[in-house]
């Protein structure tokens, strides 16, 4: 099963000439470098990726000229999709550590779309749960202490790749720097440092370069105070209403 087809049976039931569909646009990869830029901001919108391995960001620019990284993309995510309907990209996208990706013309979108009407929910559902990750990144940052805010996300991510591999709440992959995490929740790299050595110091978790080992689950979800709804695959209905259509 290719991972373009796996994330869009999170949402529906395809069956076998949707899946072709799907496998065919990852016929081939790219292999991409650590901080590699796919595309800058502003550059016309050509290509959309599919991230086969490895993890990346988007990033929009302020008026004053500092980054702000706006979503982080874990594999079989579509990097761009909010986008493929502009004539020119709004955000910079580039890789956080090496991986590979599979480029496709923005525009077999639309032969998706009008190949198969599960598949275009499923590409609904996909940009609604990219726009729910940012809508619950905002609302905590107004509502949230900056240690709840640095547990939420890094217990947000967790889940995330939960949906994707086999991980463990003990010890699970995140290649985030400080300064990127900062970045990503609108904290100082100051502030961010001084959280972390507070948590490992609590006994609640330590962050590696590479991963995060976490000494106190019970402790991490209730300081995150985290209700992952957002978060679910479920559809509401519109799965059953599919399976009626096809019949």
């Amino acid at each position: 099963m290719s991972l373009f087809q796996a994330t869009m049976e999170r949402y529906v039931d395809l069956d076998a000439s949707e899946a072709r569909l799907l496998a065919s646009f990852e016929q081939s990869s790219t292999k991409v470098k650590k901080h590699e830029r796919l595309w800058r901001a502003n550059a016309r919108v050509g290509e959309l990726y599919i991230l086969q391995k490895g993890w990346a960001c988007t990033i929009r620019h302020t008026l004053d000229g500092e980054q702000r990284i706006i979503e982080l993309l874990l594999p079989g995510d579509i990097i761009g999709l909010k986008e493929f309907t502009f004539t020119r990209h709004v955000s910079q996208a580039s890789m956080i550590t090496l991986g590979s990706v599979q480029p496709f013309p923005h525009e077999n979108i639309v032969d998706i779309v009008a190949a198969s009407t599960p598949l275009a929910i499923a590409l609904f559902a996909n940009i609604s749960r990219q726009d729910a990750l940012l809508t619950e990144r905002m609302l905590i940052s107004i509502h949230r202490s900056a240690r709840s805010r640095v547990l939420h996300f890094m217990l947000e991510t967790f889940y995330r790749l939960e949906k994707i591999q086999s991980v463990e709440l003990a010890s699970f992959e995140f290649p985030v720097s400080q300064r990127l995490l900062g970045n990503i929740l609108g904290l100082s790299s100051v502030h961010i440092n001084r959280i972390l050595k507070g948590l490992d110091q609590d006994r609640v978790l330590k962050k590696h370069r590479h991963h995060i080992e976490v000494y106190d689950p019970p402790r991490l979800i209730a300081e995150a105070e985290f209700d992952g709804n957002y978060l679910s695959d479920e559809v509401d209905g519109l799965r059953e209403r599919l399976v009626r259509l096809r019949h």
